[in-house]
């Protein structure tokens, strides 16, 4: 039979619980389910699945001996070295402008022969950044650049930009296809990564959909977008659907793991096989896969992924495109899970005068670690994220009201 005034304990159990609910959704405490997040994707991610995706690093080594901004002859080597292996698609994120002035003496040669090796590669995506004007009086050229047609939807809360800020010499762009670079300053909230960027009203792929598109070797009219609050998604050919929120965003995983290999270690496996030599980096890793060339150096390493780790633009692209190519698109579990495990925990708050310190504490514990087991598992199996403050927060909260069960009856004279 339940004590006199044992609703108290249930209703301070439940506040608890919305408060934690509204904190992990909009407070500062959310970062706490993002840390933890973060632990479950990379543990829980598996390895089988790892993605066809080699990114090559400009390292901060490669700028020691290759200066940054980089010059047509730079460029040059990377495709002079990574062409001979065939990889499925080629995509380079630094934009690849040149100054007025640069392409002269010997950089006019490299200019052609980095010229000759673009319109060589079969799927080439070359990276810029679309922005705003920079004098608001004057309203900027359009360029002309492929727009998907296929869109149902909302667009207004797709981001919007009318310029753009930097692109591929002119002279590069005949034979390949943009790759918008348009990443958050953030990673945001779990880390979201935008699919769809709107240029002049009219919609276009940012850089991760353009390299999916190739991979699947389809046209702009063959993509499909469907923005919405639900059910909202970009199909590419029939083969491959992706879940995007109704601002053309896609859910990363943070362990969706490819392969580094060094820009360094690229050219110097280039000269070992010309010399029939063992190499260092072996041709498996850019044969018939994404390669995908970055800044990986310190000073380009600007976003905040979830968890905390710092990476680069570059390095945020290759985990999108990496989540995209193994279709392991994480999900948080839905508002019923909170609410249910709340109300659960209010219930069983009824009893709380008559459960045992001790046993209360190892009870807590135990149900933690089926949690943390369970999270794991969901995740592995159906790449779904059960919450960490939640359960840790009201577990901490009736331990808390167990051990000072007696003063507040006595404060409160039940």
């Amino acid at each position: 039979m339940l004590r006199r005034g044992s609703l108290i304990y249930a209703l301070l159990v439940f506040l608890a619980g919305a408060s934690l609910i509204r904190e992990a959704a909009f407070g500062r405490l959310a970062r706490a389910d993002e840390r933890w997040w973060a632990a479950v994707a990379k543990f829980g991610t598996p390895v089988v699945t790892a993605s066809k995706l080699t990114l090559v690093e400009i390292t901060g080594d490669t700028l020691s001996k290759h200066p940054w901004p980089w010059g047509p002859d730079d460029f040059a080597l990377f495709f002079q070295a990574v062409l001979p292996f065939q990889p499925s698609v080629l995509a380079v994120e630094p934009a690849m402008t040149f100054e007025r002035g640069a392409a002269s003496g010997d950089d006019s040669v490299y200019a052609k022969f980095l010229t000759d090796n673009v319109r060589r590669s079969p799927k080439l995506v070359l990276g810029g950044r679309l922005g705003s004007s920079p004098d608001a009086e004057v309203v900027p050229d359009i360029q002309p650049m492929p727009v998907l047609r296929n869109v149902h939807g909302d667009l207004t809360r797709v981001p919007e930009f009318v310029a753009v800020e930097s692109w591929a010499e002119e002279t590069l762009r005949l034979t390949t296809q943009p790759g918008w670079t348009n990443v958050p300053e953030r990673g945001g909230p779990r880390g979201w990564c935008p699919l769809v960027l709107r240029y002049r009203g009219q919609p276009v792929p940012a850089i991760v959909l353009q390299i999916v598109m190739h991979l699947e070797k389809v046209t702009l009219d063959e993509v499909e977008v469907v923005l919405g609050p639900r059910d909202a998604y970009i199909a590419v050919g029939k083969s491959r659907k992706l879940p995007i929120d109704e601002s053309g965003r896609m859910l990363l995983n943070v362990g969706a793991d490819f392969t580094r290999v060094t820009y360094d270690n690229l050219l110097l496996s280039r000269e070992q096989i010309e010399r029939k030599d063992a190499p260092v980096s072996p041709p498996k890793l850019f044969a018939d896969r994404i390669v995908l060339l970055a800044r990986t150096d310190p000073e380009a390493r600007s976003i905040a992924m979830p968890g905390g780790r710092m990476v680069s633009p570059g390095e945020y692209i290759a985990t999108s495109l990496a989540t995209a190519e193994i279709g392991a698109f994480p999900r948080r579990i839905g508002a019923w899970f909170d609410w249910t495990l709340t109300g659960i925990a209010a219930f069983l708050a009824l009893w709380i005068r008559k459960w045992r310190p001790v046993l209360c504490v190892v009870i807590t514990l135990l149900l933690l670690g089926a949690c943390a087991g369970g999270a794991w598992w969901l995740f592995r199996t159906r790449q779904l994220l059960l919450p960490a403050l939640l359960p840790g927060g009201l577990a901490v909260w009736v331990l808390l009201l167990r051990l000072v069960a007696r003063r507040i009856e006595k404060i409160i004279a039940f």
